[in-house]
C-alpha cells in the first residue's frame, strides 16, 4: 500500500467513525454468493436499478478469500451500493454487517449442477480462487477424472459457505433455480429487505438492461444438469454428503442427492 492510500484509508475510517451516525441509513446490499450461481447478473441488475452502484468490498480477488475490508466499506458507506462476493459466513463478517448496516442475501446452486459448471469454465479459461488449486495436471485429466477431483477440492468449501448461512437469523437464502425462474421477484424481495422498496416495472427494465448488456451474460443452466456427472464424481459427491448430516434435511442436499441418484 502506497502512502497515499494510506493517507485515504486513514481519512476514510476517520470521517467514518463520526459522519456515519449523523446520516440516513443507505442500502447496503451484500451478495454472498457460491461460484457459477448467476450472482454476477444479479449484482449487476440491482446496480442497474436508479440510485444503486456495484462496489468491491474486498482489496483483491485471486486466492484471496474474498472477506469483507474495514476499508473499503467505510469508503462506500455513505453510498447506496450492492456487492458480490464469494464469502463464507463467520462471528467477524456478522460485525461487520452490524456495523455497516449490510442488508445479505445468499445464492446457493444445487452442488452436483456446480461441478459441471466448474469444469467447463476450467476447460475455458482457469486462474486463482480461494476454494481450490487446480494444476496443469489437473486441467489435463479427462472430464471423469477432472469431475471426481472438483468435487474433492471445491465441494468442500461450497458446503462450508452454505453451512456458514444456513440458521443465521434474517438471512434469506435463494436457490439458483428459483432466482433465474423469477429474478425480478426476488430482486424486489432482496431491495425490500434493504428498505429500498421498487416498482415492478422498474425492476423489470433492469433485468432486461442486464441481459442485453454485451458485458454480462445470463447463462441458465439446465435444472439437475448434474445428472450427467460421470459415475465417479457423483460417488465421491454422495460420500462427501454423507459426512454432513444435520445437513441431510436441507434444501441443498435433499437437491443435489436427487440430481445424482
Amino acid at each position: 500500500m502506497t502512502a497515499l492510500e494510506r493517507l485515504r484509508s486513514a481519512i476514510d475510517l476517520s470521517t467514518d467513525a463520526w459522519l456515519t451516525p449523523l446520516l440516513p441509513k443507505r442500502p447496503h446490499l451484500l451478495i454472498a454468493c457460491m461460484p457459477k450461481s448467476a450472482s454476477t447478473f444479479l449484482a449487476t441488475a440491482i446496480s442497474n436499478v436508479k440510485g444503486f452502484r456495484r462496489q468491491r468490498l474486498i482489496p483483491e480477488y485471486g486466492a484471496r478469500e474474498q472477506e469483507l475490508c474495514p476499508i473499503r466499506l467505510s469508503r462506500y458507506n455513505r453510498r447506496t451500493y450492492v456487492a458480490q462476493h464469494h464469502i463464507r459466513c463467520s462471528e467477524y463478517t456478522l460485525k461487520l454487517i452490524k456495523h455497516y448496516r449490510l442488508t445479505p442475501a445468499v445464492i446457493v446452486r444445487n452442488l452436483a449442477d456446480c461441478v459441471m459448471s466448474i469444469r467447463d469454465h476450467n476447460r475455458k479459461a482457469t486462474g486463482p480462487n480461494p476454494m481450490a488449486h487446480y494444476d496443469p495436471t489437473h486441467l489435463a485429466l479427462d472430464d471423469a477424472a477432472f469431475e471426481e477431483i472438483i468435487v474433492r477440492f471445491t465441494m468442500p468449501w461450497y458446503i462450508h459457505f452454505y453451512a456458514s448461512w444456513l440458521n443465521v437469523p434474517g438471512v434469506p437464502i435463494y436457490d439458483y433455480t428459483q432466482y433465474t425462474a423469477d429474478p425480478v421477484r426476488v430482486i424486489a424481495d432482496i431491495l425490500e429487505a434493504a428498505g429500498h422498496t421498487c416498482d415492478q416495472t422498474t425492476i423489470q427494465q433492469a433485468v432486461q438492461q442486464t441481459r442485453t448488456s454485451e458485458q454480462t451474460r445470463f447463462n441458465v443452466g439446465k435444472a439437475g444438469r448434474g445428472a450427467e456427472l460421470h459415475p465417479g464424481a457423483k460417488q465421491a459427491l454422495q460420500e462427501l454428503l454423507d459426512q454432513y448430516h444435520y445437513l441431510n434435511e436441507t434444501p441443498l442436499f435433499q437437491q443435489t442427492r436427487a440430481s445424482i441418484g
